[in-house]
């Protein structure tokens, strides 16, 4: 599953409410011959909500009305509903808070801890340098540079990052 940089663009469906938001990918589990399942629904909706710890007056209040922290987790619920086994995470704490930021991490972390796989996408190095176990530097769509991320420095990927394409 992937969940796109811009949440607000190309993520959530602004006027639609958290539970149709959440659940725009899972019609499958909470539904059938297509048809949505109220109790159903309404269990995979407060599983996410409590889970994520998701702040909203209720499952019905309109997307565009949360925090972007709360709007993240939305998605990531989202994708999550699929039983994906590869979950990447295009810039997955631009323009949120910091208590936000640590909610994320913690929900990456206990999804690592349970055998997803993730891909994180970050342009930030100490976000990468704080949550990576593998850290691989693009550049002009190649790969510059990997690491474990134990012992690899700011500096190491920001050498990476700029060198020159050898041949050149």
């Amino acid at each position: 599953v992937y969940c796109t940089e811009n949440r607000r663009v190309d993520g959530i469906i602004p006027n639609m409410s958290v539970k149709n938001n959440m659940i725009l990918s899972s019609a499958g589990q909470v539904g059938r011959y297509g048809v949505i399942e109220g109790r159903k629904c309404k269990a995979l909706v407060k599983s996410y909500i409590d889970q994520f710890r998701i702040k909203t007056p209720s499952e019905d209040q309109k997307i565009k009305f949360l925090s972007g922290g709360n709007q993240q987790k939305v998605l990531l619920a989202r994708g999550l509903s699929t039983n994906p086994k590869l979950v990447i995470l295009d810039e997955p704490t631009r323009g949120i808070d910091v208590g936000a930021k640590y909610s994320i991490y913690e929900i990456m972390n206990e999804l690592t801890a349970n055998g997803y796989a993730i891909i994180m996408v970050s342009s930030e190095m100490p976000e990468v340098l704080g949550m990576a176990d593998r850290i691989v530097v693009m550049r002009s769509g190649r790969v510059a540079g990997s690491f474990d991320a134990e012992g690899t420095t700011q500096e190491m990927i920001l050498e990476a990052s700029l060198k020159q394409d050898e041949g050149k």
